[in-house]
Protein backbone atom coordinates (compact mmCIF):
# COMPACT_ATOMS: atom_id res chain seq x y z
CA UNK A 1 0.00 0.00 0.00
CA UNK A 2 1.52 2.89 -0.86
CA UNK A 3 1.94 5.83 1.32
CA UNK A 4 0.40 9.41 0.07
CA UNK A 5 2.67 12.11 -0.09
CA UNK A 6 0.85 15.27 1.01
CA UNK A 7 2.57 19.02 0.49
CA UNK A 8 3.08 20.89 3.12
CA UNK A 9 0.36 23.91 3.52
CA UNK A 10 1.30 27.23 4.55
CA UNK A 11 -0.57 26.31 7.81
CA UNK A 12 1.97 23.60 8.64
CA UNK A 13 5.02 25.40 7.69
CA UNK A 14 3.60 28.51 10.09
CA UNK A 15 2.88 25.08 12.69
CA UNK A 16 6.24 24.17 12.72
CA UNK A 17 7.84 28.00 12.85
CA UNK A 18 6.07 28.03 16.14
CA UNK A 19 7.59 24.94 17.49
CA UNK A 20 11.62 25.82 16.04
CA UNK A 21 10.61 29.39 17.83
CA UNK A 22 9.50 26.98 21.02
CA UNK A 23 12.56 25.46 21.30
CA UNK A 24 14.52 28.49 20.77
CA UNK A 25 15.76 27.19 17.31
CA UNK A 26 15.16 30.91 16.05
CA UNK A 27 17.03 30.62 12.33
CA UNK A 28 15.16 27.43 11.68
CA UNK A 29 12.06 29.41 12.49
CA UNK A 30 12.50 32.34 10.25
CA UNK A 31 12.96 29.75 7.19
CA UNK A 32 9.97 28.02 8.38
CA UNK A 33 7.97 31.70 8.38
CA UNK A 34 9.33 32.49 5.34
CA UNK A 35 8.59 28.93 3.73
CA UNK A 36 4.56 29.85 4.67
CA UNK A 37 4.63 33.02 3.32
CA UNK A 38 6.05 31.79 -0.13
CA UNK A 39 2.71 29.47 -0.37
CA UNK A 40 0.51 32.24 1.02
CA UNK A 41 1.87 35.72 0.68
CA UNK A 42 -1.57 37.02 2.24
CA UNK A 43 -0.69 34.71 5.40
CA UNK A 44 -0.82 37.92 7.51
CA UNK A 45 -0.46 35.23 10.66
CA UNK A 46 2.69 34.32 9.53
CA UNK A 47 4.01 37.76 8.74
CA UNK A 48 3.05 38.99 12.22
CA UNK A 49 4.94 35.81 13.98
CA UNK A 50 7.91 36.68 11.94
CA UNK A 51 7.78 40.33 12.98
CA UNK A 52 7.39 39.61 16.74
CA UNK A 53 10.30 37.20 15.99
CA UNK A 54 12.91 39.61 14.05
CA UNK A 55 11.70 42.40 16.74
CA UNK A 56 12.77 39.87 19.51
CA UNK A 57 16.42 39.43 18.01
CA UNK A 58 16.51 43.19 18.05
CA UNK A 59 16.23 43.00 14.07
CA UNK A 60 14.17 46.05 13.89
CA UNK A 61 14.63 46.95 10.20
CA UNK A 62 13.49 43.51 9.15
CA UNK A 63 10.52 43.28 11.89
CA UNK A 64 9.14 46.90 10.26
CA UNK A 65 9.34 45.18 6.97
CA UNK A 66 6.87 42.58 8.64
CA UNK A 67 4.44 44.84 10.23
CA UNK A 68 4.02 47.09 6.84
CA UNK A 69 2.84 43.67 5.57
CA UNK A 70 1.07 42.43 8.29
CA UNK A 71 -0.67 46.17 7.91
CA UNK A 72 -1.49 46.25 4.29
CA UNK A 73 -3.67 43.20 5.19
CA UNK A 74 -4.92 43.23 8.33
CA UNK A 75 -5.38 47.27 9.16
CA UNK A 76 -7.08 46.92 12.55
CA UNK A 77 -3.84 44.81 13.92
CA UNK A 78 -1.70 47.88 15.10
CA UNK A 79 -3.10 47.53 18.70
CA UNK A 80 -0.90 44.29 18.62
CA UNK A 81 1.93 45.55 16.59
CA UNK A 82 1.67 48.52 19.26
CA UNK A 83 1.24 45.86 22.27
CA UNK A 84 4.34 43.31 21.29
CA UNK A 85 6.39 45.77 19.30
CA UNK A 86 5.79 49.38 20.81
CA UNK A 87 9.12 50.92 18.98
CA UNK A 88 8.30 50.30 15.68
Amino acid sequence: MAAEIHERTQFDWFSIARIHETNGDYEDALKAYDESIKLDGKYAKAWFYKAKLHYKLGEKEEAKDCVKRVLDLEPDWDKYVKKYMPDL
